[in-house]
């Protein structure tokens, strides 16, 4: 039962993102002062579930966060990876990111310790 539900999520997976819903300082991982203004649809974090979204995040949680949730790949887990990989690792020349000046330009989403 438990390898059955193991591998089934392993086999469904999801590479997500979460956007912010409004404009606003939002926490930055990676800021030397931990905050980052982002506009309505700047991206703040890339990640991979075997859970989905409901078991990830409440909804209260995201909303508390003005952040949200939308699935961009679904696969297995290893292919939702890569994407994940490729998403962060390409975040520097995104729009959201080149719109700052040089200074705050940023390595990885705000919401990304590192590249995971």
């Amino acid at each position: 039962m438990k390898l059955a539900k193991e591998k089934r999520e392993i086999d469904n997976a999801e590479q997500y993102a979460l956007f912010a819903i409004t404009p606003g300082w939002y926490e930055c991982y990676t800021c030397p002062s931990r905050t980052i203004y982002l506009f309505t649809g700047d991206i703040w974090k890339y990640r991979v579930t075997r859970k989905g979204k409901t078991v990830r995040y409440s909804f209260a949680s995201l909303g508390d966060k003005n952040l949200q949730y939308i699935t961009q790949f679904v696969g297995n887990y290893a292919e939702c990876l890569i994407q994940e990989k490729i998403k962060i690792y390409h975040y520097p020349l995104l729009p959201d990111n080149l719109k700052r000046p040089d200074s705050l330009r940023l390595v990885y989403p705000p919401g990304n310790k590192q590249d995971n």
